[in-house]
């Protein structure tokens, strides 16, 4: 099935007819009043904004001042911690010195009671071998009168027997 083409032009004149009406709809149909609300809100921050703009800076002035306090009490405390690590080297190293002086001291004191006990034991030996000499010796001269008075017995009853002997016999 073929079309015919229409005697005039006008659907052409229409579809542009139609799209101005449209457009004259959607116009008449926006919410202006919204519109120049948004517009009168814009117009009213474009001159509130000194205001802002100084509120804005107030705020920038206040954190920059707490930021700056907050620097001052971490330079403080660096300080402090640096203090305290030098102070903490300090000990440390008056304690090595301390320690090695100490170590010095206990070997020297090892030594001087090595001798100590070294000399007790000697001093302990010649105890022993005086005291080992002198009983010997009073053994010796117990033993020496004992002997003496064994051989004396043993004469005087040598003595006695010869004589019974020979006075009687």
């Amino acid at each position: 099935m073929k079309m015919m083409p229409g005697p005039s032009k006008k659907p052409e004149w229409g579809i542009k007819a139609k799209a101005g009406t449209a457009c004259l709809f959607l116009l008449l149909t926006l919410p202006w009043p919204i519109a120049q609300a948004g517009f009168m809100d814009r117009v009213k921050d474009i001159y509130d904004m000194p205001e802002q703009i100084g509120q804005l800076q107030n705020q920038y002035n206040e954190t920059k001042q707490e930021l700056e306090r907050n620097r001052e009490r971490l330079e403080t405390t660096l300080k402090r911690s640096e203090e305290a690590a030098e102070q903490y080297k300090a000990t440390e190293q008056r304690l090595m010195e301390e320690n090695r002086e100490l170590r010095s001291r206990n070997e020297q004191l090892e030594q001087l009671i090595r001798r100590l006990e070294e000399a007790e034991q000697a001093s302990a030996q010649r105890t022993r071998q005086i005291v080992r000499t002198a009983l010997t010796g009073v053994l010796l001269v117990v033993l020496y009168f004992v002997l003496m008075r064994v051989i004396r017995l043993a004469v005087w009853r040598r003595n006695r027997s010869a004589s019974h002997r020979g006075g009687n016999g």
